[in-house]
């Protein structure tokens, strides 16, 4: 009996992980790249860059207020290099990446999620999604605030009903 148990529990795991058993190909690694260029997911290094460039800016004025402003146009050109150099040129950053993707995508859907994101209604989800997911959760935050008092009069029932002080 045990023995069926694993063998159906690896076989369902090999069903659930179809992209971990294709390999991360060439091919596979150029998909991935241009499904992060298309949704903007490759500008993670110039977010980082500039959060960066943030907490850099506000230690050196915490450090020395009287900083030349020159100093910041050097800190904010050589993050900019680093980051350029690293993820373009080097291409470390995608190197990274790729196994992420290859772990729950396989080829075929990296080319079906290519081929959508490049039909118009692709590109307008593109265009909305950061602004649509902002909102989202700012509309799914005021519901779960709206439901406060709800729950803690119910919790507060439940325990005393319990006997629980």
């Amino acid at each position: 009996m045990k023995v069926k148990v694993v063998v159906l529990l690896l076989l369902w795991l090999s069903l659930s992980t179809p992209a971990l058993s294709e390999a991360l190909t060439d091919a596979k690694k150029a998909a991935i790249r241009e499904l992060m260029d298309i949704t903007g997911s490759a500008q993670i290094g110039e977010m980082f860059a500039a959060a960066f460039l943030q907490q850099m800016t506000q230690a050196l004025k915490n450090i020395n207020p009287e900083i030349p402003p020159r100093a910041f146009t050097i800190l904010e050109e050589e993050i900019n290099a680093v980051i350029r150099e690293e993820m373009l040129e080097k291409g470390s950053l995608y190197e990274l990446i790729y196994p992420v993707y290859h772990k729950y995508l396989t080829l075929e859907d990296t080319r079906t999620l290519l081929a959508f994101y490049n039909t118009p209604v692709g590109r307008k989800v593109i265009r909305v999604m950061p602004q649509l997911t902002r909102e989202a959760m700012l509309v799914g935050q005021s519901w779960g605030l709206s439901l406060d008092d709800l729950m803690q009069q119910r919790i507060a029932q439940r325990l005393e009903k319990e006997g629980i002080k």
